[in-house]
């Protein structure tokens, strides 16, 4: 019986090898990234200390050749819960899924994932692990992942262009954006106009605009981005890295007359090929004029890559 047991077992891990095995070769990888730290908040009346998630997640992607210069490909990632008891015994939640065609003419992508308005302007500053964009978010142009969308992207030489449609999306219902960047050694700049519906908005707040400049030189890394929202106000974000040290600074001006600001330090500390450890320090002003208004987070994480 157990010599059964064992050949069974040998035949299946045979099995799945070979399966893995077709499937790199079909151009097939699986990936994830365990983020676990803790998050200590004070905000002049109350403080807490817990330890949480830091936006773990798993992936699968793939590309295939279906004709000659053209291929298709597809995409999930999932964020991954760490608790149990967070959500319905560790659920997962949608990061990414969508699927495309790509060859000379570009690339179309159709559901889930990273957009014009947030490729072009956000991206290049949205570097700090957790605090990066806090000025286009509080002002609500920080775009991020959106889902129902048709996205189409190309390049000419070191031009960019790009286009996102929304179809009865959850948060955007339905909208345009349309962007492009331009590469120039160290230095990209991009542009981006989105007129979208934002869900539970006003419809004389639905278009924006941004620019951003971004990039590389050697270990040091810049972004800064600018958005303007019609009839909400405008945005600065800006971020600054050398060799894992970052600064990252954020402001709106809201034609509320508030002006929510946020400025964060951080480390990354690599431990091992695929181990290293991050920290960072923030404090952010609502600028509410209540007790509450400042608060101050103290940030560290341990993470895994595989």
């Amino acid at each position: 019986m157990k010599l059964k047991n064992l050949t069974i077992a040998i035949a299946m891990a045979s099995l799945a090898a070979t399966s893995f095995a077709a499937q790199a070769e079909d151009g097939t990888s699986f990936y994830g990234s365990v983020r676990v730290g803790i998050n200590s908040t004070d905000n002049g009346v109350a403080s807490t200390t817990q330890i949480q998630n830091w936006y773990s997640r798993m992936g699968f992607k793939a590309e295939t050749e279906v004709a000659d210069g053209l291929k298709g490909f597809g995409h999930y990632e999932f964020g991954v819960d760490t608790d149990s008891a967070d959500n319905a015994n560790g659920a997962l939640s949608t990061r990414k899924a969508y699927v495309g065609l790509k060859g000379g003419f570009g690339r179309v992508r159709l559901g889930q994932d990273y957009h014009t308005f947030y490729n072009a302007v956000i991206a290049p500053m949205d570097i700090a692990w957790d605090s990066g964009g806090t000025g286009a978010s509080a002002l609500g142009t920080y775009t991020g992942r959106t889902g129902e969308a048709l996205s189409y992207d190309t390049t000419f030489g070191q031009i960019g262009l790009a286009a996102t449609m929304y179809q009865g999306d959850d948060t955007y219902n339905d909208g345009y954006e349309v962007g492009a960047t331009f590469g120039a050694g160290p230095v990209k700049v991009g542009v981006a106009y989105k007129d979208a519906d934002f869900s539970g908005a006003a419809e004389d707040t639905s278009k924006a605009y941004g620019v951003s400049l971004g990039g590389k030189l050697g270990p040091a890394e810049y972004g800064f981005a600018y958005t303007d929202r019609d009839n909400t106000g405008n945005s600065i974000d800006l971020h600054l890295g050398y060799a894992g040290a970052y600064l990252a600074y954020g402001q709106a001006d809201l034609d509320s007359g508030a002006k929510p600001t946020s400025v964060s330090v951080g480390y990354t500390l690599p431990i091992g090929k695929k181990t290293s450890a991050w920290f960072e320090a923030q404090q952010s002003d609502n600028d509410l004029g209540a007790k509450d208004s400042e608060v101050t987070k103290l940030k560290a994480a341990l993470k895994y890559d595989f």
